[in-house]
């Protein structure tokens, strides 16, 4: 997985105040820490990070380029967690995780359902259970997301976990039978009674009333 560079600011205060001032100038409040429980506040450009985030996944390697009181240095990091405004969609504060390309990382990866076009024509419903999967694996073979085939799926059928793309060296972190999504069985529709079969039932039930009249 490529890396993004990303210019980001030293922050010196914290608090409500400082963070709303922050979000009002362009910037997002942010938070660069390690495995070592180092820590540092920060900031950086929302119009970079919606350019990143548009053309990658979360977990898209970001090269931190940290200026801090004259001083930039260069720090390699993954989003570990945006928190994102639920009425404006704006990102309000990011956590940056520094990683080790020598040190396995665990994290959540993206799975993308390909043919779902394919599963609509031919009048199925695609049930979508999890859209993430969670793994253990060195940095250089993180994948973007998994993509899969779903097109081939049958009424009843599931793909599960089992069924991704796993390369050597990746550890799956949750039960490989877990299913990710299936594909619902048609119901057939109900088909409504001819004008014919409608007129026949009076009609029998007269000729049965005139039956017992003779009797």
């Amino acid at each position: 997985m490529e890396a993004v560079a990303l210019r980001a600011s030293a922050r010196k205060t914290s608090g409500k105040g400082p963070a709303r001032r922050a979000r009002t100038s362009g910037l997002i409040p942010a938070v660069f820490y390690n495995p070592k429980a180092e820590s540092l506040m920060l900031t950086v450009s929302a119009a970079d990070m919606k350019i990143i985030l548009k053309k990658k996944e979360e977990n898209v390697f970001i090269n931190l380029q940290i200026e801090d009181e004259g001083k930039s240095t260069d720090r390699m990091s993954i989003i570990k967690d945006i928190q994102i405004d639920c009425l404006t969609g704006q990102i309000i504060h990011i956590d940056f995780y520094e990683i080790s390309m020598d040190h396995k990382l665990t994290v959540d990866v993206p799975v993308h359902f390909e043919g779902t076009q394919e599963v609509v024509k031919q009048g199925g419903e695609l049930l979508i259970m999890k859209k993430e999967v969670s793994i253990s694996c060195l940095p250089s073979i993180l994948p973007d997301h998994f993509a899969v085939d779903v097109s081939g799926l049958k009424a009843g059928e599931a793909l599960r976990i089992r069924d991704l793309p796993i390369t050597e060296g990746m550890t799956i972190l949750e039960s490989e039978d877990t299913i990710l999504a299936m594909m619902s069985v048609a119901r057939e529709e109900a088909k409504p009674e001819t004008e014919e079969g409608a007129a026949k039932e009076p009609e029998a039930v007269k000729q049965k009333a005139k039956t017992k009249a003779k009797e």
